[in-house]
């Protein structure tokens, strides 16, 4: 054990050690904020300087639960500093945290640009006696072929320098919590890397680490959510079969899940986000290597995408069946975020939904209590006086807000018939139906 680990491995332990964090997105600012409010010292860089400035004001830019006074409190403790250069946040930092996007492209190929340039940068810098660590999600061998040769160029991981894959856990709108109450993977490269990586994120984590190889936590990040992304098809592919059938997908739903081994989940309008629609792609893309063909995975990824489309079908049925046309309608979108209760818009299902609207001539009115993104739609800040324009009511977020709208007040509010198609069946349709509301919904069939 050289002198270098035990002045970082004490460092950590007494929190004296000071954390740069790479990219401030919604996985980096929480993560840089957690642990500057256990007592550490963090450093954040961005290349977005507008967006430095933004925070330095004590500003969030997003929305997420308790982040706004946590932003705060750690700038007024001055323990959270931000840095446009990143040569500073490396040589100021004894820890490096790197949270850049790794997105995919328009081929679905992963796009590690921002990564590799990272690591490249880096790497021409001092790095001895510092913890390297990589949150952003990576497909398989990246770490191992991208990161590795770069952050060794001048150094050695065990000797003057450790590395390690922590991929990240937590879900925009509750990352705060999510970030301290979720059991955490560390991908360690070797023992002493795991167990520095360990010491550390013990300080914000108050659930199980595990330490696993690299390979392993590479794989099983992707895997969490390709297991999720599946399971949202097949729940997507049930509800479309119940509409063949005539019945309704809650119902059938509920009986299945009476069972102790069945757990279907809810249909929705689409799969969004900037894990579900991606992660499963880079798990079928390893860094340098052949595409691994996954019928199901595959499969399940097409579904996913389709149902935008269906949703679209589905109003236009809506409308013809209460004899309005979609080229002369105006519909009220309840909700452009991806998913209840954030601002986050990321492939959204309305980024699809909107324009098709739109290009088939309906007048498409947006409220989102969340969100100014329209996605070409008209932004309203009266989301009653929109329902009052409307012909059919369009909801794609569940937001808590929207479920304790009165089915009444829509019926009395809206043009007639009132029709609502409900992607996330916040409301009862028994009752929607009783009181003389043209209710639809995936997998209800009409």
């Amino acid at each position: 054990m050289s002198q270098l680990y035990e002045s970082l491995d004490n460092k950590i332990k007494s929190k004296q050690a000071k954390i740069g964090v790479i990219g401030l997105g919604q996985v980096g600012l929480p993560t840089a904020l957690t642990f500057c409010n256990v007592g550490f010292t963090t450093i954040g860089h961005d290349i977005n300087s507008n967006l430095l400035d933004f925070l330095e004001q004590g500003r969030s830019p997003f929305e997420e639960h308790g982040l706004d006074n946590l932003l705060k409190n750690c700038i007024k403790n001055k323990k959270f500093f931000t840095e446009k250069r990143l040569e500073e946040t490396v040589k100021n930092s004894d820890i490096i945290i790197i949270c850049v996007a790794t997105p995919i492209t328009n081929d679905i190929r992963p796009d590690l640009s921002a990564l590799e340039n990272i690591c490249n940068s880096i790497s021409e810098l001092d790095l001895e006696g510092k913890l390297v660590l990589i949150e952003s999600s990576i497909p398989p061998y990246t770490f191992e072929e991208l990161v590795m040769p770069a952050i060794t160029k001048k150094h050695s991981v065990g000797n003057d320098l450790w590395t390690a894959f922590v991929p990240e856990r937590l879900s925009p709108g509750d990352a705060i919590s999510g970030i301290q109450s979720t059991p955490r993977v560390i991908g360690a490269v070797d023992e002493e890397s795991g167990n520095l990586a360990k010491a550390l994120y013990q300080n914000i984590v108050r659930a199980e680490i595990l330490i696993t190889p690299v390979k392993v936590a590479e794989i099983s990040k992707l895997v969490e959510n390709t297991f999720r992304d599946v399971n949202v098809a097949l729940a997507n592919e049930m509800g479309l079969i119940c509409e063949k059938y005539g019945v309704d997908l809650i119902e059938v739903r509920k009986v299945c899940n009476s069972h102790p081994r069945v757990n279907l989940l809810n249909t929705g309008p689409g799969v969004g986000g900037p894990c579900l629609p991606k992660d499963p792609y880079l798990l079928l893309n390893p860094q340098g290597r052949e595409i691994i063909h996954s019928e199901i995975i595959r499969e399940s990824r097409k579904i996913n995408d389709m149902m935008p489309q269906h949703v679209v079908d589905l109003v236009i049925k809506a409308l013809n069946q209460n004899n309005k046309q979609i080229s002369n309608s105006t519909i009220t979108i309840l909700g452009v975020a991806y998913k209840a209760n954030v601002s986050d818009t990321r492939n959204s299902p309305a980024e699809k939904i909107v324009p098709s609207l739109l290009e088939k001539g309906s007048k498409v009115l947006v409220f989102d209590p969340f969100s100014k993104v329209s996605f070409g739609g008209q932004i309203v800040s009266d989301v009653w006086k929109a329902i009052s324009e409307s012909d059919l009511v369009l909801v794609i977020t569940d937001h808590d807000e929207f479920k304790k709208y009165q089915l009444e007040k829509i019926k009395d509010t809206m043009k007639e018939p009132a029709i609502i198609m409900d992607t996330r069946r916040i409301f009862e349709s028994s009752k929607a139906e009783n009181i003389g509301i043209k209710y639809y919904a995936i997998g209800y069939a009409k």
